[in-house]
């Protein structure tokens, strides 16, 4: 059986540069997916039509908020969620 394998910073910032590069790949899918929205609104698409851009655009969403929280940690899904509950207070 072997060991542990060491981390080298090499490998650490490569790691790092691919999650980015998942959560970019994502945000570009969200934009587009909202973009398409906006387009189809504009250009008064039918009902059937609409249905399936509003969903692509929440789930698109919805996914890259959970991509981003898996890669970069629960704690950076947790500072949000803080982050909205003292905007809700401020507003109340």
């Amino acid at each position: 059986m072997s060991g542990p394998v060491p981390v080298t910073p090499a490998d650490s910032h490569a790691t790092q540069r691919r999650k980015w590069m998942w959560i970019k790949l994502a945000g570009t899918a969200c934009l587009l997916s909202w973009v398409a929205l906006a387009v189809g609104i504009g250009l008064k698409v039918d009902t059937g039509a609409m249905l399936v851009l509003a969903t692509l655009a929440a789930v698109t969403t919805e996914g890259t908020i959970w991509l981003a929280a898996l890669l970069l940690g629960v704690s950076a899904y947790q500072a949000r969620r803080r982050l909205w509950e003292k905007l809700r207070l401020r507003m109340r």
